[in-house]
């Protein structure tokens, strides 16, 4: 009977410990890391363009240096959609030998590609990372003028004012003159100006640095519309905010909810009136 006791208290025990040991290291420490890594870098080689994207974004989420020269690799990937997702994971594991690759992908064909080597730059940071940003400044696409100098402004490194006011003063588009003040007065420690809604539905501006007219906002929200059935009151937006709605919805996962993808974004009113865009096809 002593025996039995001891036998039961004794595998008690041992059970207790072995969940104890489980849960300070999980199983997946030991095997899925090295093991799922390893699958997933292997999987940026699959056939299909859509098992790549979700590949790179899987190696971005995990922040695991083993990902880069994979990710580096993918960069020229013939799909947009793996470059773009291989751009924004090497922005998150900030690994600084991804700088003068991304710096290449400022002339990549895709536009969304080149906003995501931006964003990946500014992560990553340094003298080097900056001054591929200002050079973005002269990029043909407005979109990415724009990202550039909303990073610039973040960053916050007077080295980037000079050029930042000259794209202020020389951009043929307003709202692009309008972000690059945005960004010179980030890095000055000034307010950031937005404009009331009040002045947005009734002001066209005319000037040199002035907002964005409301004919331009109506002309991107009609341009969001037709092409992705999202329909907003564009007089309560900027149009930058627009402009990144847009640019979201382009690179929309199949994934994404409305508040993943467009949460931060969206007025109240309108993710009301668009939630049927982002309901589960039956």
């Amino acid at each position: 009977m002593q025996k039995g006791e001891n036998n039961h208290r004794g595998f008690i025990k041992g059970l207790s410990l072995l969940l104890f040991f489980l849960l300070l290291f999980p199983a997946h420490a030991f095997l899925q890391d090295k093991k799922g890594i390893e699958e997933i870098i292997g999987d940026l080689r699959a056939e299909k363009p859509l098992v790549r994207r979700d590949a790179a974004a899987e190696l971005g989420r995990a922040k695991d240096a083993r990902g880069v020269e994979p990710l580096l690799k993918a960069l020229r990937d013939e799909d947009e959609g793996v470059r773009r997702e291989a751009t924004k994971a090497l922005g998150e594991i900030r690994d600084a030998r991804a700088v003068e690759p991304l710096g290449e992908m400022l002339s990549d064909a895709d536009e969304f590609v080149r906003v995501h080597a931006l964003e990946a730059l500014e992560r990553i940071g340094g003298d080097e990372a900056v001054d591929l940003i200002i050079a973005g400044l002269k990029n043909a696409n407005p979109l990415v003028r724009m990202s550039a100098s909303a990073s610039l402004g973040r960053i916050g490194d007077k080295k980037s004012m000079p050029p930042l006011e000259e794209l202020a003063k020389m951009d043929a588009l307003s709202y692009v003159r309008f972000a690059a003040e945005q960004a010179l007065a980030q890095i000055r420690g000034e307010a950031i100006v937005k404009a009331p809604e009040h002045e947005r539905t009734q002001r066209v501006v005319t000037d040199e640095k002035g907002i964005p007219s409301i004919a331009e906002l109506k002309q991107v929200a009609e341009r969001i519309k037709g092409q992705y059935g999202l329909i907003l009151d564009y007089k309560k937006y900027d149009v930058m905010d627009l402009l990144d709605i847009e640019a979201r919805m382009r690179m929309r996962h199949p994934r994404d909810t409305m508040e993943s993808l467009l949460g931060d974004l969206l007025t109240k009113e309108d993710k009301e009136q668009n939630r049927r865009l982002f309901e589960p096809k039956q």
